[in-house]
């Protein structure tokens, strides 16, 4: 899957998955099995052995393959046709093509570079993490021209990420592509404002997931997010439950919770989608990650004081 990695910017670790034995033969004989931990996520693989069936026969075997197994399904393909495609994502089938699609519903992508038998890009529903990084980037950057090489140093990306990331922030409309001699640059015609409102619909939330864990496993690592970091940007009084961000692994903590027991005795954790500290350089999340990561929590003090932060970043 090193495809999903260069263009999504995210891991991806495969492993057996050694349950093969629990399926009938037919489907032991029809695909190759595998294990894949993407985005903090478990999916099962499948390579076909062969040609793949008709999207009936398809279905069945999901359903099969569900009564077993309780991991996202994904298949693996070498080739896809354009009939195929459509009835794999109207019926929300996952399935990536290495070096031409991706179709990840449970992670919210969609992403196609090439169909068989056609050339042609269509930008994802919604932004990458490394986009999203690029673009708030640009926009902490008033919108001034920005080096791509610099950026690339200063996000750590590779080349192929942050080539990947401007690709699709050209495709969306967002920004342009210009030169200055061997300098690559972006620019934009809009104002930082113009562009951030029109950014909106592509913005991915950049929370996987919140988890609750004990006070006393806090780590240097983890930065202050959520209501915490807005009462530390703002007017907002602190919220009596600590809220930090973190980009490891929910598997690195040994003792957390999925709901909140003790305010004294917790602390909510972010699991984020990247480091928003590359972003702002200074230790804390950049103020765009931040308004995103909050819109959805309906509160009105809180919304105007995000905001008043967003009008001070113009």
């Amino acid at each position: 899957m090193d495809y999903v990695e260069e263009v999504l910017g995210i891991k991806v670790v495969r492993s057996e998955w050694g349950d093969e034995r629990r399926l009938p033969y037919y489907l032991t004989n029809e695909y190759h099995f595998e294990l894949a931990r993407m985005d903090g996520i478990t999916c099962l693989l499948l390579k076909p052995n062969g040609e793949l069936g008709t999207v009936g026969a398809v279905k069945k075997h999901i359903k099969r393959l569900n009564a077993v197994t309780r991991y996202p399904i994904v298949f693996e393909l070498n080739h896809i046709t354009r009939q195929r495609k459509k009835s794999f994502i109207e019926a929300k089938i996952p399935f990536v093509v290495p070096g031409k699609q991706i179709y990840l519903p449970f992670l919210g992508m969609l992403l196609t570079e090439k169909c068989d038998g056609a050339q042609h890009m269509l930008a994802a529903d919604k932004l990458q993490p490394s986009a999203q990084m690029l673009l708030f980037a640009f926009l902490l950057g008033k919108g001034i021209p920005m080096q791509m090489r610099r950026m690339a140093e200063q996000l750590r990306f590779s080349a192929m990420t942050i080539s990947r990331a401007a690709r699709q922030l050209t495709e969306s409309g967002l920004l342009e592509k210009a030169a200055v001699g061997n300098q690559k640059l972006l620019v934009s015609q809009y104002t930082p404002k113009e562009l951030f409102q029109k950014a909106e619909p592509f913005l991915v939330m950049p929370v996987k997931k919140t988890i609750y864990i004990g006070r006393d496993e806090k780590s240097k690592d983890m930065f202050s997010a959520g209501l915490t970091a807005l009462s530390e940007r703002s007017m907002l009084n602190p919220p009596i439950l600590e809220t930090l961000g973190c980009t490891c692994p929910e598997r690195e903590f040994s003792y957390r919770n999925a709901e909140l027991l003790d305010t004294e005795k917790q602390c909510a954790v972010q699991l984020w989608r990247y480091d928003p500290r590359l972003i702002s350089r200074d230790g804390r999340i950049d103020i765009f990650s931040l308004a995103v990561s909050l819109r959805e929590n309906g509160d009105e003090r809180v919304e105007q004081c995000v905001e008043e932060l967003l009008e001070k970043a113009w």
